[in-house]
């Protein structure tokens, strides 16, 4: 599914595709009536059922729900509720390079195979959003192949078609807990509190900036992202997180009620 900045909104069910207008604001998507879609019969019983399922989903008002921690904007209306992904766009060799990508660019699941060719066995079949590790990518005659490993228990290692991957930013992993680095900083989950010890995990990307998870007592947490000495983010809750002052231990961010200290050295600042 795509968004245009003039009001137009097109995409796939995984069967037909279809485009109209829509008109986002206040959290509210309100999709223009009669959908222009193709009329290709869906094959299958489950492809049926995903296209009447967005058909439903995509009729008026429909609420809007960003989610910073997985990257993700969720879909709510009519009683059917969908997850949408950041799609492709990322160049080739942009991926090859990237240390995680992310499955983007297919309707459902991805076919991971068991050599670097379109002939070979399909291993596992990776869903839409999945991080997984990036091995190496390779050159071959019909296209570039990336040798991918799951991050899960399984350790599954297999090859996928580069196109239908992306670089996993640092936000992205922060959010998903796959960190370079975790330690612990001074942080006060609330304005009358005293100063704790909070454990977070810090993302990198290749020129410096990135993103850090810090864990809250109470089961809070903030997503920040940073760029140097710029840093903002947001809790869990929705509260925005900037930087309030600099002291002598780091930046001080400030989010709703709580507070943390990053150390300079986490910004890679000393």
């Amino acid at each position: 599914m795509s968004f245009a900045a003039n009001g137009t909104i097109s995409g796939s069910t995984g069967c037909n595709a279809f485009s109209g207008t829509a008109r986002a604001a206040d959290g509210q998507l309100q999709v223009g009536k009669g959908l222009a879609m193709t009329r290709r019969a869906c094959p299958g019983e489950g492809l049926a059922t995903q296209e009447k399922r967005i058909t439903t989903l995509l009729q008026g008002e429909v609420s809007m729900q960003p989610d910073p921690f997985a990257d993700t904007l969720i879909l709510t209306g009519n009683g059917v509720t969908a997850t949408l992904t950041p799609g492709a766009g990322i160049a080739a060799q942009e991926t090859s390079g990237s240390a995680y990508v992310i499955v983007s660019g297919v309707d459902a699941t991805l076919n991971i195979r068991a050599e670097a060719s379109t002939r070979s066995g399909v291993v596992s079949h990776a869903a839409l959003g999945q991080i997984m590790k990036n091995l190496g990518c390779e050159e071959r005659s019909d296209r570039t192949w990336c040798r991918i490993a799951y991050v899960d228990a399984s350790g599954l290692e297999g090859w996928a078609a580069a196109e239908y991957l992306s670089a996993a930013t640092a936000t992205r992993r922060a959010g998903a807990e796959l960190f370079d680095e975790i330690g612990r900083l001074q942080c006060r989950p609330a304005l009358d509190a005293g100063m704790v010890k909070c454990d977070y995990g810090v993302a990198r990307e290749a020129d410096g900036s990135g993103a850090i998870l810090v864990y809250l007592p109470e089961n809070q947490r903030l997503l920040l992202e940073f760029r140097g000495a710029e840093v903002s983010g947001v809790s869990n809750d929705g509260g925005e997180a900037q930087v309030s002052r600099e002291t002598d231990a780091g930046l001080v961010v400030s989010a709703d009620q709580s507070e943390v200290t990053v150390p300079m050295a986490v910004l890679g600042l000393r």
